[in-house]
């Protein structure tokens, strides 16, 4: 079902499609965040991924948000998190299990899916959208070639800059509170996390950072590493058999 309304964005209503597989009854779901650099991408870009997850009975719900310039940081993730309240509000109309719901995101959709796994039911982030009294916390988080420390990237990142109106240095707590590094107290859900190796958008020492810190932390961490992947490995026929295969198991054992 394409194009579902999930709320209202900055100039017209935010639109999802969910993908159901036939037959199932209270199905584990999850959300997918697009890509883009946070200014560009569509809902439509997570078709490739999504359909193996499908074949084994997940649910599958993609989604529009606002890009930037047009928001500034938090409003994107906002957004997500109001798109996690809007599906547990709908999971009987899409046979879902309410309390199975995941999120998944690529590049800086893996930003915005790794902070709504983070954030949990911070109210900060909580303020768009309808069924607020439902929770916005997730099971847990598939995260691919994600931008997890924006605090490391070219103070003239153009992506950056548009996401936070301005550079981190100028803009310093706005970079901390958007980097998921940064972002780890609390009980932590369990995340898979997979990213290629030669990847030259978001380097490599971003995933090995995030990593340590995580188990540093106490939270449950499943790793991928393509070698010598570039940051589209997740879509690559070198790669995608056995990341998608990687990425089931874990959803086997954690949603």
């Amino acid at each position: 079902m394409n194009g579902v309304p999930y709320t209202q964005g900055k100039s017209a209503p935010l639109l999802a499609n969910m993908y159901v597989p036939k037959g199932v009854s209270m199905a584990p779901a999850i959300i997918f965040i697009h890509g883009g650099g946070w200014t560009a991408g569509t809902r439509d870009f997570s078709d490739k991924v999504i359909v193996p997850l499908i074949e084994h009975g997940y649910v599958g719900m993609t989604i529009d948000y606002d890009l930037s310039p047009g928001v500034r940081f938090p409003i994107a993730l906002e957004e997500c998190k109001a798109a996690v309240r809007w599906l547990r509000a709908h999971a009987a109309e899409y046979h879902v299990d309410p309390d199975r719901i995941a999120v998944a995101g690529y590049s800086a959709g893996g930003e915005l899916a790794a902070l709504v796994a983070l954030t949990g039911d911070d109210p900060r982030y909580d303020g768009i959208g309808d069924f607020t009294t439902l929770s916005s916390r997730v099971k847990a988080a598939i995260l691919w070639s994600s931008d997890l420390d924006l605090t490391t990237f070219s103070e003239k990142d153009q992506s950056i800059t548009a996401y936070l109106g301005g550079s981190c240095s100028e803009h310093k707590d706005l970079c901390l509170q958007a980097s998921p590094q940064h972002n780890l107290g609390g009980k932590l859900p369990p995340i898979f996390i997979g990213h290629g190796n030669a990847d030259e958008d978001v380097p490599y020492p971003q995933f090995t950072n995030f990593v340590a810190a995580y188990k540093l932390a106490h939270g449950s961490i499943t790793t991928f590493t393509a070698e010598q992947g570039q940051h589209d490995y997740v879509v690559q026929p070198k790669w995608f058999r056995a990341s998608m295969d990687a990425t089931l198991n874990f959803l086997k054992k954690n949603l």
